[in-house]
């Protein structure tokens, strides 16, 4: 089903949805622009594809993208949280810490110090297989 396309600038579409007066602005950022201006000279045809796609495949491919990482995290914060629950004292301690949360940040937490303890105890034995190697 084809999108429905307004004439509006995408600035005032988006002011007035967000409810906002001032229109939607794009900042600017000099490093990341000299990057993109670098990958397109080192891909010329990459590029000339990209711009022979319509507006609604190039919208649909970012979306698409956003959903993909959106996918990949969740199934990383999953593989994080099954590893850190199986270690009774950080499950001990956090529901101690979580209890100081409102519920709404509690999952966000969660991940958080989940993500903390894998990574941290994944480093503390490359550490320590890294002195008993020396």
């Amino acid at each position: 089903m084809p999108l429905k396309r307004s004439t509006a600038p995408v600035e005032a579409e988006t002011a007035g949805q967000n409810g906002e007066e001032r229109p939607f602005e794009i900042k600017e950022n000099p490093r990341v622009n000299a990057q993109i201006d670098g990958y397109i000279k080192a891909n010329p045809k990459q590029m000339a594809f990209l711009k022979s796609l319509s507006r609604e495949r190039l919208e649909r491919a970012v979306v698409w993208e956003k959903i993909r990482h959106n996918e990949q995290q969740q199934k990383l914060d999953g593989g994080l949280l099954r590893k850190a629950e199986q270690n009774p004292a950080f499950k001990k301690d956090c529901e101690a810490v979580l209890k100081h949360y409102p519920e709404s940040q509690r999952e966000r937490v969660r991940v958080k110090m989940a993500r903390d303890f894998v990574f941290a105890q994944s480093r503390g034995q490359r550490q320590t297989g890294n002195a008993v190697g020396a």
